[in-house]
């Protein structure tokens, strides 16, 4: 009997990983379709888009592994810290409100957390990987380091939990508006938003934290809301015709998924961490 239901439970989660992942390519290709027709960049290798789905799907392998770890060290967290400490309204028009809230700090958290990734050289080591995409397209999307997730999942979420009680379908409504605009920022589109440019993020303003050029690194932050970059001094309003190259400033890239994997092994880079020009590792490639 308990093999039965242990087993039952493996096909749940398999079948849950593969749905998601469906969403995953469902999504691309949507992005893919917009790219084509709209292209910031006319020219893009197919090899590096190929390379990154590959990542992609050994990312969502590795984040459903790691979700029991992240699940019970979440849990303990709130539960230690006294979760729940404002408890917000999850019906009529307060649910609204309490949506709102929710979507604000996990932006700022986010944008708080991105900040350290790149001020802090450990956390650097693994988002590098994130920003050694030469080709910025919406296959980048998931090119984060495997362990990133972790970090957040024991760390920087259960945060949210600690401070606020509130209904799941709420915090299940801000990740599906995070989801979308995370593809969103990182579409090879070429789209005008006018004066809206810099209410949310999107695919000029994003491809400017990505770019390879030194007066635009540390700057536009944010997941969502250039807010953020607003009230702390962080943000770069992009010029109409403003689309730079992106990637690392030594050109830095994985030349497999082990060397994805293990990308916080290699020699430091640089992009603004003062350690530029030292020599690239075995698996790195030049731009």
């Amino acid at each position: 009997m308990l093999a039965s239901s242990a087993f039952a439970d493996l096909l749940h989660h398999a079948g849950l990983w593969l749905r998601g992942y469906l969403l995953v390519l469902a999504i691309m290709a949507v992005g893919a379709v917009l790219e084509r027709r709209w292209p910031a960049d006319l020219l893009q290798s197919r090899a590096g888009q190929r390379f990154n789905m590959a990542y992609a799907g050994l990312y969502l392998v590795l984040a459903e592994a790691v979700r029991p770890l992240t699940a019970a060290a979440s849990v303990a967290i709130v539960n230690a810290l006294g979760g729940g400490m404002v408890v917000l309204v999850s019906h009529g028009w307060g649910a609204l409100a309490s949506f709102v809230i929710v979507l604000l700090t996990i932006d700022f958290l986010e944008y708080a957390f991105h900040r350290l990734q790149h001020a802090w050289p450990l956390l650097w080591k693994l988002h590098s990987l994130h920003h050694s995409a030469v080709e910025f397209n919406v296959t980048v999307t998931f090119r984060h380091h495997w362990f990133e997730m972790l970090i957040k999942g024991c760390l920087l979420y259960p945060l949210v939990g600690v401070m606020f009680k509130v209904s799941p379908a709420i915090v299940g409504a801000t990740a599906l508006v995070f989801m979308v605009g995370n593809y969103f920022a990182h579409l090879n589109l070429r789209v005008d938003l006018g004066r809206y440019g810099t209410w949310i993020n999107n695919p000029q303003y994003h491809r400017l934290h990505h770019s390879n050029r030194a007066e635009h690194f540390d700057h536009n932050f944010t997941q969502l809301l250039p807010l953020w970059d607003h009230l702390f001094g962080t943000r770069w309003v992009p010029a109409k015709h403003e689309w730079p190259a992106t990637g690392l400033d030594d050109g830095a890239q994985p030349r497999s998924l082990l060397g994805a994997l293990s990308w916080p092994l290699r020699l430091p880079a640089g992009r603004g961490t003062g350690l530029a020009g030292k020599p690239m590792a075995i698996d790195q490639e030049p731009k």
